[in-house]
């Protein structure tokens, strides 16, 4: 469904992608113009003669220019974003209705009237709000996190490890908690699944239920079913809560030995402080990623649930006709 909605509006995807990457790439252009500055400031006799004052004068058009257009990439990033993801959850219930529009009656007198319903109210609900809130975000993530990988090894090989290599447990560890919410993550969709079941079968036999006085037996079995639901979604942002603090603590031991391995160098006369300010600034697009990993992947499998849910009898025809 994803690629259908890209492939109808490749151009304006396109335009975001771009300026997505614009925005990472300016972003790193601003830090290193930043540690250039300082470079500047602590090589120069600023107070002895005039040139490390005329030097530093010489670079503010350079660092106007920068952040104007830091900004504007950063703006036209997010409105295009924002602007893309609002047309592909227009589409995807446009594509919806037209479902309903293009099917006979007998084809929809078989329909599952509270599935239905489920979708309408839900599913669609779920994936527009994932949509805008992690598509285009969880992609400058990433992107920003394997061009600063890059970028810190091009600036300085020994430190780029120092700064890397401790992430390497904070993956192992992102990977196992993934499988723990995703475990937790699978427990809920399928109590809420038997919540929708028993709500069907509420609909196809009121009349019935009415007759027979099964209204209190029937409220019953909800009930145990609305709890089953809520311990299971109680018990996994439990379990999802503990996995995050864990690791928001271990993320803060790249930084220290960053700190550590840093300090040292610009100490002994290895890397200028400009370089280490770099490391130091771009640490967290590093870490910060990989400590948000357990939580991306949770919400990225409720998408995929509510996107099953949809396409679900091929009733998804985002193409216009």
């Amino acid at each position: 469904m994803l690629k259908q909605l890209i492939k109808l509006h490749r151009f304006l995807f396109a335009m975001a992608v771009l300026f997505t990457a614009l925005a990472i790439i300016f972003n790193l252009c601003w830090n290193r113009f930043l540690a250039g500055v300082l470079d500047t400031l602590g090589n120069a006799d600023v107070g002895a003669s005039g040139n490390g004052r005329s030097g530093i004068f010489a670079l503010l058009p350079i660092g106007i220019a920068m952040i104007l257009l830091h900004t504007i990439s950063e703006y036209l990033s997010s409105y295009l974003a924002s602007y893309t993801c609002e047309m592909f959850a227009h589409e995807m219930r446009m594509g919806y209705a037209r479902y309903y529009l293009r099917s006979d009656l007998q084809k929809l007198t078989k329909l599952n009237v509270g599935e239905e319903q489920s979708v309408m109210q839900n599913e669609l609900k779920d994936i527009s709000d994932y949509l805008n809130e992690n598509l285009f975000s969880i992609m400058k993530q990433s992107g920003t996190f394997a061009v600063t990988v890059v970028f810190l090894f091009c600036q300085n090989c020994r430190l780029a490890v120092f700064s890397i290599l401790p992430v390497v447990p904070l993956i192992v560890y992102c990977s196992f908690s993934s499988k723990v919410i995703k475990y937790y993550t699978g427990q809920c969709q399928d109590k809420k699944q038997k919540v929708n079941g028993l709500a069907d079968m509420i609909l196809e036999l009121f009349p019935v239920i009415q007759v027979y006085g099964a209204q209190g037996l029937i409220k019953g079995t909800m009930t145990v079913n609305l709890l089953e639901w809520e311990s299971a979604n109680v018990g996994k942002e439990r379990v999802s809560a503990k996995l995050m603090s864990l690791s928001g603590a271990l993320s803060f031991v790249p930084l220290l030995i960053l700190l550590g391995a840093g300090g040292t160098m610009v100490i002994n006369g290895e890397i200028s402080i400009g370089i280490f300010y770099i490391f130091i600034n771009l640490s967290g697009n590093v870490s910060g990623f990989l400590q948000n990993m357990p939580g991306i992947y949770a919400g990225f499998r409720r998408f995929a649930a509510s996107v099953d849910r949809v396409e679900k009898g091929e009733k998804y025809v985002p193409i216009r006709s």
